[in-house]
């Protein structure tokens, strides 16, 4: 376990009293409703698809784990007059709450009783947090537990021993539940061999440069950071080093080049691509930085790194993300929006970004705190392209403005991950500031912004979800895929490529369809702060007008906001439907 960090005498550096500060800010709304004699948080939104009990575990272990990294952080000063005693009131009540509620949640004969681990139950997931939060706050949240509530808890804890667990990222809560028990005394002789087959069964998903495949998902989004690196170099410092030295420089080698890539994935402004699941995790995005830092895994200058996690942090905490009723987070990502969020998703969800405030364990002393800071890529005026590794098949590229986009030939969702929505995964292109479309219902619809879609005679729609990566440079990528599904045998083959210049792309689509379809190919989201948007539609006479005829005739669409915000999209071969834009203006529609 980590040791409580000690008063300083003199106060902390600004940015460490800021990072406080917001994590206060996030606290006292959930603070107002600890109620006493509960074990769960009463948060105001719509169930998940899991089951009662499990809203209720994660609406206690996702603010826990909150609540250990700003209970681990050094106390505020005492040079901050009123509000360190506000602090320090805030401090005792966390700290109070937690420890009865692990009390009441674990104990089989309360009314507040969580229940037992189950197979593939989301038990799983929020024991893992909650074992860490254990491990990084242990004197306020661990060591003031009676001997006999300490056996109750670990009892808990126990109930995870040889579930069934979903092959992805998930074996991870294993992992380290199993540690906690073994530092508390409360190991099972089994347990370094699980520990041991599970991290193996992880290490199978790397897929190079530090990238992971996530197990069934087949996805190579933001799961990389908040989950595989964020997991694996907490393991490193809290266990690997002494239990397996090996291993642990293995997961440090990884999370090297990782950073160097996803470093690439912010904008000037902070902002990361709403690429993949579980967008209502905000500014989780960023979690892994200083944990690398904390395990000496990242050569990446601490000061940029500082500016980085806060742009990120902010450019967030500065949006309507709060529930108007309470001040609590609500689901969305620049905003509340319920529909954003996965089935598997409750109130509490977007808590998980808890895991963005890893830059409280380092010390106020550290780098990360006092360095200057340094601009980041984004910032560069020579402008960058990332080519990440070919079994990824993702290119990150700056624009002008300081945005950044995702370029997709690799990441992907499985057929049996459907319905989270394949289109969260299915684009050609991701941009900060521009955002996509969703389409309900998820598995057999798919929003044509940023993609090429197939629709059947029958009415369905699809896109891509499986596909390989088949070219991959600076200039351009290519990929192979098809647009179908299985019911009813709807094959589209699709071979497509994509070139770059300045905010223009190229695509290029090769299709073999294998019965009559209708192919729609999209172009950007103009996300609008105004309605009053200027639209335009004008013939382009072909390039070679000598050969020019009436169906060489391209139709071009244009549209400027206001904010000098503009798309427009250019057929360049004769199409036999003219261009049409999908419009959605203000709030009288549905979103």
């Amino acid at each position: 376990m980590t040791a409580p960090a000690s008063s300083l005498s003199a106060p902390p550096p600004p940015a460490y009293a800021v990072w406080q500060a917001h994590a206060r800010a996030l606290l006292e709304p959930l603070s107002a409703l600890m109620h006493p004699g509960r074990a769960a948080i009463p948060l105001p939104g719509r169930p998940s698809d899991h089951d009662a009990q499990a809203d209720r575990l994660e609406s206690f272990a996702r603010p826990l784990f909150l609540a250990a990294l700003y209970l681990q952080s050094t106390p505020e000063s005492d040079s901050a007059g009123k509000s360190a005693d506000a602090a320090s009131a805030l401090r005792a009540r966390l700290s109070s709450w937690f420890l009865a509620g692990l009390a009441l949640g674990t104990d089989p004969a309360s009314p507040e009783y969580w229940g037992p681990d189950a197979n593939y139950h989301q038990h799983h997931v929020e024991m893992g947090l909650m074992a860490l939060a254990l491990q990084l706050a242990p004197a306020s949240l661990w060591d003031p537990l009676s001997p006999a509530t300490r056996t109750e808890v670990c009892t808990w804890f126990a109930t995870a021993r040889g579930g069934g667990i979903v092959n992805n990222n998930h074996l991870f809560m294993s992992v380290h539940i199993l540690e906690f028990l073994g530092t508390v005394g409360s190991a099972h002789r089994t347990d370094r061999a699980v520990i041991e087959s599970h991290l193996a069964q992880l290490e199978t998903m790397h897929r190079g440069g530090g990238w992971f495949e996530d197990g069934i998902n087949q996805a190579y989004d933001h799961y990389n950071a908040f989950a595989f690196h964020f997991y694996g170099l907490l393991w490193v410092r809290l266990h690997g080093v002494r239990q397996n030295p090996v291993r642990a420089r293995r997961w440090r080698d990884w999370a090297r080049p990782f950073l160097a890539d996803y470093q690439h994935f912010f904008a000037a402004s902070g902002e990361h691509p709403a690429f993949g699941r579980s967008l209502a995790y905000r500014f989780n995005a960023s979690a892994p930085f200083a944990l690398a830092l904390l395990a000496d895994a990242t050569d990446l200058p601490p000061g940029r790194l500082r500016r980085l996690c806060t742009r990120n942090l902010e450019f967030f905490l500065s949006r309507p993300i709060r529930d108007p009723s309470t001040g609590t987070l609500a689901p969305g990502f620049t905003d509340v929006w319920p529909e954003i969020v996965e089935p598997y998703s409750c109130p509490a969800s977007p808590y998980w970004c808890a895991k963005g405030f890893a830059p409280l364990l380092l010390p106020p002393d550290h780098s990360f705190w006092t360095d200057p800071e340094e601009p980041l890529p984004a910032e560069s005026p020579a402008g960058f392209v990332r080519v990440m590794p070919p079994a990824v098949g993702l290119i990150s590229r700056s624009l002008p403005g300081g945005e950044v986009e995702l370029l997709n030939a690799g990441s992907m969702v499985s057929n049996g991950q459907l319905r989270y929505g394949a289109w969260k995964w299915s684009k050609l292109s991701y941009r900060t500031a521009t955002g996509f479309s969703f389409s309900f219902p998820e598995p057999t619809t798919w929003s044509a912004d940023g993609a090429l879609v197939a629709r059947l005679a029958d009415g369905r729609v699809f896109g891509r979800h499986s596909t390989v990566t088949v070219e991959l440079s600076a200039n351009h990528l290519g990929f192979a895929t098809n647009l179908g599904h299985k019911s009813g045998q709807a094959n589209v083959g699709v071979e497509t490529f994509v070139f770059w210049r300045a905010g223009w792309l190229l695509h290029v689509h090769h299709v073999s369809p294998r019965q009559p379809v209708t192919l729609r190919l999209g172009g950007f989201s103009l996300p609008l702060t105004n309605p009053a948007v200027q639209r335009a539609a004008s013939a382009a006479q072909s390039a070679a007008p000598s050969e020019a005829s009436a169906k060489e005739v391209a139709t071009v669409l244009s549209a400027v906001s206001p904010d000098a915000r503009a798309t427009v999209l250019q057929l360049l071969i004769p199409a036999s439907d003219t261009p049409v834009w999908d419009e959605r203006l203000d709030d009288s529609s549905a979103r």
